[in-house]
């Protein structure tokens, strides 16, 4: 059980939000070169660590934040109304420690829970002077489904040695730390192989990256393949500090790796709601010397889109509420999944719907709607994809057991 002391307090919170909406304005700025460049956010995320947000989830007794998931989630979506790129990628670095800041160490003694406290403690101490983590799962052909990656590692003399590929590693040449998933050689055999997350440094020499992300959306976010041979881990860096407890944790509370996201989808369809009520209201109905906000059809559409928008944070602040109070319940974890499916199928459409809205000019690339409508559109390949969350909502209302992990889409 979290020691409540550790979590932000309401005033707290609300300053953190205020925090990451001061940042968002110069994000905006840097935001279209390193698009256009395909360039990783340098200054960006030199502001965030200045501004101590790589501790955002650490609990106040280790000096960070002591966020909470609703809060976290609020606070994201200002940065992606800044740049959208800078929030992804700053979320790649809170799914390992926001799923860290919540293992709890009751009713675990013994060994295990020093080797278990040791690298909490260290993995909180690093984030809070500002070092990065880098999330390094999705494999070539087989995305994030965990259960069937490829990736091994060994036990040798004095930790483990780890080998793969890794296709989409976001911040990757830019993190110091890049969390692997593996899967047991040692321990293979069952249906579902133990799955163990290790910690490889920057600058091990066995890792290599393909500097080669030239994509649609989010071009900045130096999303690129990650290949390891016999990379050696030492022992206290296995994350947790115990093997095979990586799977448990993603199928019975998946809220990090499905929900992290949301903030940053909901924030790219704010960015592009408000850019187009500005656009609209300097526009003049043709022909006429009236504003375009006049025209009865452009409320109506306005007004949909509103709705949509209000819809959206409104199941994302319940799915985060869920997270919080009821964290690995069945409900928790279908809201999560749901609000994954609106966030990232609103997002392209509301930004597709505005362009439509502004007309021609609304495409110019100096404009931020042109980009949103790009990075929107990569949400439903985010895992867990749209298609994913549909499978997922569907087998529970059939009622299926969504942690039993042969049922489970990791």
């Amino acid at each position: 059980m979290t020691d409540t002391t550790d979590i932000e307090t309401p005033e707290e919170a609300e300053a953190l939000i205020e925090r990451c909406k001061a940042l968002a304005p110069g994000f905006a700025e840097r935001a279209d070169e390193s698009d256009r460049n395909a360039a990783f956010p340098e200054k960006n995320f030199q502001e965030l660590k200045d501004a101590g947000l790589m501790g955002v989830m650490v609990p106040k007794s280790h000096g960070g934040m002591g966020a909470t998931f609703r809060t976290y989630t609020k606070a994201i979506e200002q940065l992606a109304k800044g740049d959208a790129a800078t929030a992804l990628a700053y979320n790649m670095h809170n799914i390992a420690v926001g799923s860290l800041s919540e293992v709890s160490l009751e009713g675990i003694g013994g060994s295990m829970a020093k080797r278990m406290t040791a690298f909490r403690d260290w993995v909180f101490e690093e984030s809070v002077k500002g070092k990065v983590f880098a999330s390094a799962s999705s494999e070539p052909g087989l995305g994030a489904h965990f259960s069937k990656f490829q990736t091994r590692y060994r036990r040798v003399d004095g930790g483990f040695t780890v080998s793969g590929e890794k296709s989409f590693v976001s911040i990757a040449g830019h993190a110091d730390y890049y969390v692997v998933a593996a899967r047991s050689e040692d321990l293979e055999g069952s249906d579902v192989t133990p799955l163990s997350y290790l910690v490889v440094e920057a600058d091990n020499p066995d890792i290599e990256f393909q500097f080669i992300w030239d994509t649609l959306g989010m071009r900045s976010t130096s999303t690129n393949p990650m290949k390891i041979k016999d990379a050696f881990v030492p022992k206290d860096r296995l994350f947790g500090g115990s093997e095979g407890l990586a799977l448990y944790k993603i199928i019975k509370e998946p809220h990090w790796l499905v929900g992290g996201y949301n903030g940053v989808y909901l924030g790219i369809a704010s960015l592009a709601f408000d850019t187009m009520v500005e656009m609209l209201k300097k526009k003049r109905i043709p022909g006429t010397d009236r504003p375009l906000t006049e025209d009865t059809r452009v409320q109506y559409s306005v007004g949909q889109l509103a709705s949509r928008l209000r819809a959206a944070r409104l199941v994302t602040d319940n799915a985060a509420m869920l997270v919080d109070t009821e964290r690995g319940t069945p409900e928790a974890n279908e809201a999560i999944h749901h609000a994954k499916l609106v966030c990232s199928e609103l997002a392209p459409w509301l930004s597709s719907q505005a362009i439509r809205l502004c007309g021609a000019s609304a495409i110019a690339r100096r404009l931020p709607l042109e980009r949103a409508y790009r990075d929107a559109r990569c949400g439903g390949l985010m895992p867990a994809t749209s298609d994913d969350c549909l499978m997922y909502l569907g087998k529970s209302a059939l009622g299926a057991d969504m942690s039993d992990p042969t049922e489970n889409l990791w």
